[in-house]
């Protein structure tokens, strides 16, 4: 059976196909039991997942128990066997080996089992060039979350996407497999703009899997490929030439965050909006353009960030396919919406008419915890997050905005610093509903905001307020 999987939708397509290497695909390929689980450790377990212990500076897990279709990603147990040199190789099989009741004697290698090998030394697949591939993805964060079978896997499938190999035989049986592995590649790798999906091809005896061949969706050859790279690396090099130079990961990823937004408009049609060349090469893009872009800068900069996809819910929508971002920043993990900081979002999706009632960038989605993201994003349940709850990074407390009293001598000293610094607007962001319902009260119903405005025109001020987030911005 063909399956192909693009973006958004599955394809499913039937062909006769008949696995020739009979005795050894039955070592290979022994089903696996399916069964339920209660929540999202259990299912992690299963899949032989692993979810590091050690965070930096907040390690908590959510215990919210997810609802999962149950799937047999990765395991390893003597039930499958992912060894990728018996898929290259298999000899001298003796009958002290059984499957099942199935006595294997002696079989020798056949001449698919060659082809299958070529190919995959075609596309630079063997046993030590997916060793140092394995090494090379050493802290990536989906990566780090597999099984060493799950690794070899992955390393798998990045070669045969950056060769851009076509019905390439891969080391597990699972189709699960593939589709979970296939996303965690794309999860790491920004750069892989050229795939927007993949097929695979299941060779079966029976109701038995014996082989699975893989092959990416590429949506331009490898000379187009090289010369956008080129083209990006122009992009990201004049990106990174103005780029802090600061041990203080707040200030790149703040500047990241800044020259994204500045360089960008959301625009639904664009071209490539799926990856970075919609951001980096046409300067138009949506969520995901905007997230892989600054995924992309930002592993440059040698500042850890992931892909994060889930939904969201808008003034107009619920329950939205949505991208952003997870990233580190001195050693504690946040939550970052490029695309939902920039005030085109607002404007081209509709959600205001009215760009000057926003700021030109948006900082309510710079370095937030999970209680403030969960405020309208919702995480899917493809890979386990970490607990973001330090605030020590966030935008409004580096920036000296966050307000944990009512006190008006710091709202006065916010607006003396603003007007100093030529900004349009101070922003207050309350800690606790209490102090903006206090400040609301004091500023707006009781006018004291006109004690702090400067100039000669003191007779009317504009602000808007964003009640859910503890927000109220003041227009200059």
């Amino acid at each position: 059976m063909k399956k192909d999987f693009y973006m958004g939708k599955k394809i499913w397509r039937m062909i006769g196909t008949w696995a020739a290497r009979v005795l050894i695909a039955a070592i290979l390929a022994i089903s696996l039991p399916g069964c339920g689980y209660s929540g999202i450790d259990d299912y992690l377990d299963a899949l032989g997942i692993s979810v590091p212990e050690d965070y930096p500076d907040n390690p908590v897990y959510p215990n919210e128990e997810l609802s999962l279709d149950p799937a047999f990603i990765i395991t390893d147990d003597a039930s499958v066997s992912y060894n990728t040199t018996e898929l290259e190789t298999v000899e001298d099989i003796t009958s002290d080996y059984s499957v099942e009741g199935l006595s294997i004697e002696t079989v020798e290698e056949t001449g698919a089992d060659k082809e299958d090998t070529q190919k995959r030394e075609d596309v630079g697949i063997t046993d030590e060039s997916i060793e140092t591939i394995k090494k090379q993805q050493e802290g990536l964060y989906a990566f780090e979350r597999l099984t060493p079978s799950g690794k070899t896997l992955y390393a798998e499938i990045l070669q045969i996407l950056e060769s851009e190999g076509k019905d390439v035989v891969v080391s597990t049986t699972s189709d699960e497999a593939i589709e979970q592995v296939f996303d965690y590649v794309l999860m790491d790798h920004p750069e892989i703009f050229y795939v927007d999906g993949y097929s695979y091809t299941n060779y079966t005896l029976g109701d038995t899997i014996t082989k699975i061949t893989f092959s990416g969706n590429y949506l331009y050859g490898l000379d187009e490929v090289k010369s956008r790279q080129t083209r990006i690396n122009e992009y990201v090099n004049k990106c990174l030439a103005g780029a802090p130079s600061s041990e203080d990961d707040y200030y790149a990823i703040k500047y990241v965050y800044e020259y994204i937004i500045d360089n960008t408009d959301y625009d639904l049609n664009a071209s490539d909006n799926q990856n970075i060349c919609s951001v980096f090469l046409n300067g138009r893009s949506v969520c995901n353009g905007y997230a892989k872009a600054a995924q992309y800068i930002l592993n440059k900069l040698g500042i850890e960030c992931t892909l994060v996809t889930g939904t969201v819910d808008t003034n107009n929508s619920r329950g939205v396919r949505h991208a952003w971002n997870l990233v580190q920043c001195n050693n504690a993990f946040y939550y970052m919406d490029v695309t939902w900081g920039d005030s085109s979002f607002q404007t081209a999706s509709g959600e205001t008419a009215d760009a000057s009632k926003l700021p030109r960038i948006n900082y309510a989605y710079l370095n937030v915890t999970s209680s403030d993201i969960a405020v309208n994003h919702k995480v899917s349940n493809l890979i386990s997050m970490p607990e973001c709850n330090s605030i020590a990074d966030n935008y409004y407390v580096r920036e000296g905005e966050y307000f944990t009293s009512s006190e008006l001598a710091l709202v006065a000293d916010l607006f003396n610093r603003r007007y100093n610094d030529g900004s349009d607007n101070v922003t207050i962001k309350c800690a606790t509903k209490q102090i903006y319902d206090s400040l609301f009260e004091e500023l707006i119903t009781g006018r004291k905001v006109f004690d702090y405005i400067q100039g000669d025109d003191k007779s009317q001020v504009s602000y808007t307020t964003f009640e859910e987030y503890g927000t109220i911005i003041f227009w200059l």
